[in-house]
């Protein structure tokens, strides 16, 4: 038997997110819960709606998500990563819960230049900024995904 792997996603792959990959993870989730990873986000408009783009940290800047503990076959990595695209590479990250643990995970990091139209999210919520400006998140296929 293999561990579930820890995966903290911040936008459209939270389970609770409402778009077609985030309802992939939550077939997939063995546990989550409400989680914050060092670092600021910004909005990205893209495909049919907005998606976020999480950088390093200026400061003590935290991101609010979702850490899940994951049950994927082989290939599900691959998978994820490829709908992530080159914009983004999966790293291990120091994760806190709710709970006020510490945990190891791994999360998307945005590795390219923002785009000029880029909107910093305040707080570092997307779900919470999308509800307050009243935009979609992003579920557009991508990547074969």
């Amino acid at each position: 038997m293999t561990l579930p792997r820890r995966l903290f996603v911040y936008g459209t792959l939270q389970p609770q997110a409402a778009t077609r990959m985030g309802d992939w993870i939550a077939q997939r989730l063995v546990r989550c819960e409400p989680a914050s990873a060092p670092g600021r986000l910004f909005a990205v408009r893209g495909g049919n709606g907005w998606f976020p783009a999480l950088i390093p940290p200026s400061g003590q800047a935290r991101v609010s998500g979702t850490l899940c503990w994951l049950d994927l076959e082989p290939g599900d990595l691959a998978l994820l990563d490829r709908y992530e695209g080159r914009e983004y590479r999966r790293v291990a990250s120091p994760v806190r819960t709710a709970s006020g643990l510490s945990e190891a995970g791994q999360l998307y990091l945005w590795r390219i230049a923002l785009p000029d139209e880029a909107e910093a999210i305040a707080g570092g919520d997307f779900l919470a900024w999308l509800r307050r400006t009243g935009r979609r998140a992003f579920s557009t296929p991508r990547n074969g995904t």
